[in-house]
């Protein structure tokens, strides 16, 4: 069992984009095949590593390349239509000034990564909170 785990980016990785990650991807395939002398392999990806594989699977399909032979994903997010719930502040405006947020501080802060999560599901995890704290007065739970 062979593993990649990403490794947390900092201002020195901002020009990193998912061909970056896709080359990296790539060569640890190779690398896998080299010692272990398979021709190919068996693949999971998660979260944006299911996105990063999935791509990869599209470019080997494209080259004909059949290194992989079973890939199984966990809680990657395929469907980027803008018909979601988080999509509703995702304006060009937004999107712009996140970039731009991002690019100046060099990485994705993880507090805002966990607001778009929590945008992803808010009657569990936004209004939940806002309704029992603030409207009804109820002391969180600790």
């Amino acid at each position: 069992t062979f593993i990649v785990s990403w490794r947390n980016p900092t201002k020195a990785q901002r020009e990193w984009g998912l061909t970056t990650y896709i080359e990296a991807l790539k060569e640890a395939i190779d690398v896998v095949l080299a010692i272990t002398g398979s021709k190919d392999l068996n693949m999971l990806g998660a979260c944006s590593g299911g996105i990063t594989t999935v791509t990869l699977l599209g470019h080997y399909a494209a080259l004909g390349e059949e290194k992989v032979h079973a890939f199984t994903q966990m809680v990657s997010v395929l469907d980027f239509e803008l018909d979601t719930t988080v999509a509703l502040f995702a304006d060009e405006k937004t999107l712009e000034a996140a970039k731009r947020r991002s690019y100046q501080s060099g990485v994705l802060e993880g507090k805002d990564m966990a607001k778009v999560f929590a945008w992803m599901r808010p009657n569990d995890l936004i209004w939940n909170y806002w309704v029992n704290n603030y409207l009804l007065g109820n002391e969180p739970p600790a």
